[in-house]
């Protein structure tokens, strides 16, 4: 029993981290597109939820580094290694 629930935690595990990525993946992609055509007082409209993003994964960092289970570090890690670049790559290609 208690093989089986360990084999579904897993699954969740790399379910998690397969979207985190993906989600990641996508918005560095995106980025790199060239130039955006964003308004100048409103931007882009992606750099705000990338900073809320980016801003609490940080926070999680700091807080999930100090509990036991230490691969709930990966989902905020694989976030903060994806858009980062991403949020760095809009804000510099803006028009």
């Amino acid at each position: 029993m208690k093989n089986e629930e360990n084999i579904l935690i897993k699954k969740r595990y790399w379910v998690t981290w397969g979207i985190s990525f993906a989600i990641g993946l996508w918005l560095l992609i995106s980025s790199l597109a060239g130039p955006h055509l964003c308004s100048p007082v409103i931007g882009c409209g992606v750099e705000v939820p990338m900073m809320f993003v980016i801003t609490i994964s940080l926070i999680l960092l700091v807080i999930r580094l100090f509990k036991k289970n230490k691969l709930k570090l990966v989902t905020p890690l694989i976030l903060l290694i994806t858009l980062t670049p991403s949020l760095f790559f809009y804000v510099i290609n803006t028009l």
